[in-house]
């Protein structure tokens, strides 16, 4: 095999293939050599849906002493007692006539995370010297001391060495998150296997290979890196390796020796025009934690924005001839190929910011070809969505959802922001996508510059007007990322840069921390504590938004007084129950939608079966044991008839 392309563990992409490897494993194909192509981080979260590693993990649900270790074990309980059909699911998308999909792949990630939890694959990092020295010294500890989770991904990494006998590695790291599993792993090939060649290439290390060449943990395992768009430098490269060019022909990379940092040199002349269509061959695209088969594809290099002054991949664009864009016939053919080669006729287009008349324009080929395809995008609030017909157009030719950043409705902090969207368009918007039936799915961000707290109170209550309107998939504090606008010229934001070696992260709201950048001060504006409790108390209305007024919920019926949980629900002993007036509650716990339920006794009791029905004592119980059903905790039933004493 020419060519090894991995996409290490950790990250948040598992609902479908990362876009990295199938582009590059495309590209080098077409040009005449072999890749094999492994996803390292969604064949990892598969080796943790393991029974022995839940079964550790539920020891302590009898006897946890606080409620965090129990919750811990009550997740990893639930996840073992349906762990063939999750697995089933997850792995082959058989049905899951129990679970059902949606509760499959969220109690698969959960319990995948849970077997994570103390891993140093899932640490979240404090500065590069901190993350160089633990990879070199996990790289050094023999096989078996190392936690589950590292010694599945060893397993995974040699059965992939093993099988493909590589000429040369290629590591993609496109999410912070990956970069200490990913340099591991560069580590472990270097000892293993000495001779092959190693590069990492990537988002991550586009950002950051001054930093990276600097790590001990580089030098000694990685050969080059790659800090431009990969397609072009991997194919020259293994030319070169093969003897059929010098190494000087090889574009985009910086080449790593004892005796130093060499390059980059020549930029890759290779358009985006040329590349083709990402070739999914050898991925395991029916297996990612997502209810649905999806894949994905992109339309564009770069951001044809590329102002927003955060955001570090559309910054890149505004260099000339950065951004790219493929015409709407190769697009249509892109998507006619992937529907052929996997049978998937679903796609998410992941660009930064999709051009929407593009591809309502390559979808309209789409559909005159015959093929009817299913589609997301990612985009900003345009003003193009103005308009009801192109909204119930894009609808038509089978646009579903919306991936949307919202940094509120200042239209200051929007300018400020170079964000390029009007605030006062927002409402027919969001009206218009809902009227056409497209969901939205927002990215919260909080921690603008010097955003006032009117200013942020503003955002929020349009968010609770229009909590119908849209789903939420993560809050997040805005971050100083190198190459972004921001980190170039700080002053002209009112910015002040740390000037410490310590990571600015997202670690209290984000699973791994989300972006990771240099920390910083506002001048004028509030620091990092306050913007975090605002943002958090945000967080807490939009959920009670979304959970609506008690009044809304549907009463039910008189005769329905109880409620049958659901058998992945877990009620806590009664030694973790919180103390309180007449009586206190018990605790009630969801370890699919990962949430945690107060119950007063005076108003709902339990059965002292495990699996008994709650029973409502009061009207409020009933009210409440209705809420829960809406939750989806369980289903209502009639209350259990009073025990009859024996006569004598």
């Amino acid at each position: 095999m020419d060519l090894l392309l991995l996409f290490p563990p950790l990250t948040e992409a598992t609902l479908f293939p990362y876009l990295s490897l199938p582009y590059l494993a495309g590209h080098v194909r077409r040009s005449g050599y072999s890749a094999h192509q492994v996803d390292l981080s969604i064949e990892l979260v598969h080796r943790l849906l393991d029974g022995p590693t839940l079964a550790h993990e539920a020891r302590a649900l009898d006897d946890a002493q606080d409620l965090p270790t129990w919750y811990r074990a009550a997740v990893a309980d639930a996840s073992l007692r349906h762990l063939g059909e999750m697995r089933d699911f997850v792995l082959t998308k058989n049905p899951a006539p129990r679970l059902g999909p949606v509760r499959a792949v969220r109690l698969a990630r959960q319990a995948a995370r849970l077997t994570l939890r103390a891993s140093p694959l899932s640490r979240v990092w404090d500065d590069y010297d901190s993350l160089d020295k633990a990879v070199l010294r996990l790289s050094r500890s023999p096989i078996g001391s190392l936690d589950v989770a590292t010694r599945n991904l060893h397993g995974l990494l040699t059965e992939a060495l093993d099988a493909s006998a590589p000429r040369a590695v290629g590591i993609s790291v496109a999410f912070f998150s990956q970069l200490a599993p990913a340099l591991l792993i560069a580590q472990w090939i270097r000892r293993r296997h000495p001779g092959i060649p190693v590069c990492l290439g990537g988002q991550q290390v586009m950002l950051r290979h001054d930093e990276l060449a600097a790590l001990t943990s580089v030098r000694t395992a990685v050969d080059a890196l790659c800090v431009t768009a990969g397609e072009e430098p991997l194919e020259r490269w293994l030319a070169h390796l093969a003897g059929n060019a010098p190494l000087s022909d090889v574009p985009g990379m910086r080449w790593l020796s004892p005796e130093g940092v060499k390059g980059p040199g020549r930029l890759p002349t290779l358009r985006f025009k040329d590349v083709g269509a990402p070739d999914y061959d050898g991925l395991k695209v029916h297996s990612y934690l997502n209810d649905t088969v999806v894949l994905s594809m992109v339309s564009c290099v770069g951001c044809y924005w590329g102002r927003c002054v955060f955001c570090s991949y559309g910054n890149r664009s505004l260099e000339r001839g950065a951004y790219q864009q493929a015409s709407p016939a190769q697009l249509a053919d892109t998507v006619g190929r992937i529907v052929e080669s996997t049978g998937i006729d679903f796609v998410t287009v992941v660009d930064e910011n999709t051009n929407l008349r593009l591809l309502a324009r390559a979808m309209r080929l789409v559909r005159e070809s015959g093929l009817r395809v299913r589609f997301n995008t990612r985009n900003r609030l345009e003003p193009i969505l103005l308009d009801p017909a192109f909204c119930e157009e894009l609808a038509a030719l089978g646009c579903e959802g919306m991936a949307v950043g919202y940094e509120g409705v200042s239209q200051r902090l929007l300018d400020k922001l170079d964000k390029g969207v009007r605030a006062e368009d927002f409402q027919t918007v969001l009206d218009n996508l809902a009227a056409a039936g497209i969901q939205v799915n927002l990215s919260v961000m909080g921690g603008l510059l010097d955003e006032t707290d009117e200013e942020a109170e503003e955002s929020l209550r349009f968010l609770e007007r229009n909590r119908d309107k849209f789903a939420v998939d993560a809050f997040e504090l805005m971050v100083a990322e190198p190459g972004t606008l921001l980190v170039a010229d700080p002053q002209r934001f009112g910015v002040v840069l740390d000037r410490s070696d310590a990571f600015a992260d997202n670690r209290e709201l984000n699973y791994l921390g989300g972006r990771v950048g240099r920390r910083h001060t506002v001048v004028g504006g509030p620091g990092r504590p306050d913007t975090l409790k605002r943002l958090k108390h945000g967080m807490r209305r939009i959920s009670a938004a979304a959970a609506g007024p008690v009044a809304t919920v549907a009463r039910p019926p008189a005769r329905h007084s109880a409620l049958r949980p659901h058998p992945w629900i877990r009620c806590a002993p009664e030694r973790l129950s919180p103390p309180g007036p007449d009586g206190g509650s018990f605790l009630l716990a969801d370890p699919v939608r990962e949430q945690v339920y107060a119950l007063p006794k005076n108003h709902v009791t339990r059965s002292a079966a495990p699996d008994g029905p709650l029973t409502a004592t009061s009207e409020r119980g009933r009210s409440l044991l209705g809420r829960l059903a809406a939750a989806d905790a369980g289903l209502m039933c009639d209350a259990p008839p009073p025990a009859v004493r024996p006569s004598r």
